[in-house]
């Protein structure tokens, strides 16, 4: 393929998800296809919380060798509840921040990439977390390039790059009982990227990203 013919291409794919994200969103039932079975829809689990911890975070899109492909990136450890998981970048907001900024600044912080609103292709449904207390929204954004990556060791281990025709593809769903932070073991869907187990919230987020992706063909 010609390189005037590629980016043909890739201009389609950006103004096709720009304009399908638009439109009316999957929403819970998209998310669901990959929670937990002990999860509760969000409507229940948000009237039992106290002043859920408002939080963004950012799905980047990029192109490489021929596929699009989003960056996921694998947490150090801590101790907390998302200790070493396999996330989105993003994190909770700052005093006087909205949703957009802090999914800005955090991917920024976490990946070292600056990713300017412009790149911006929309948002998919906010998704609440009952471990954590977050209300996330998540956002969509696209560079036409690979980015030159600089991760923060102190909150990243390892970035991850999931590639698109994996995420539509369901081969890439499996099912098996994952260990909680407390000695727990929970049966649940997950995303197989990479040999890593990716589940609960950024599992649900990329359901919803999957369907949205899927319409689009």
């Amino acid at each position: 393929m010609r390189w005037w013919s590629f980016f043909a291409v890739m201009n389609d794919f950006i103004e096709k998800l720009k304009s399908r994200l638009a439109d009316e969103l999957p929403g819970e039932t998209a998310q669901f296809r990959m929670a937990p079975g002990s999860r509760k829809r969000t409507s229940g689990t948000l009237w039992e919380s106290v002043g859920p911890q408002q939080s963004a975070v950012l799905l980047y899109l990029f192109p490489h060798l021929g596929d699009w492909r989003i960056v996921l990136m694998k947490r150090t450890q801590y101790d907390g509840a998302h200790s070493g998981q396999v996330s989105i970048p993003g994190g909770r907001l700052e005093p006087g921040e909205d949703h957009m900024q802090a999914a800005l600044r955090e991917f920024e912080e976490e990946t070292g990439v600056c990713v300017d609103r412009r790149q911006l292709l929309g948002n998919l449904s906010e998704l609440f977390i009952p471990t954590s207390n977050f209300l996330v929204n998540p956002f969509v954004a696209y560079t036409d390039e690979r980015p030159r990556f600089d991760p923060d060791p102190l909150e990243v281990e390892q970035l991850i790059e999931m590639q698109v025709p994996r995420l539509i593809s369901d081969g890439s769903v499996k099912r098996g009982s994952v260990p909680l932070g407390n000695g727990v073991r929970v049966d649940t869907p997950y995303f197989d990227v990479q040999g890593h187990v990716v589940w609960g919230a950024t599992a649900m987020i990329l359901s919803e990203l999957k369907e949205v992706l899927r319409d689009m063909h």
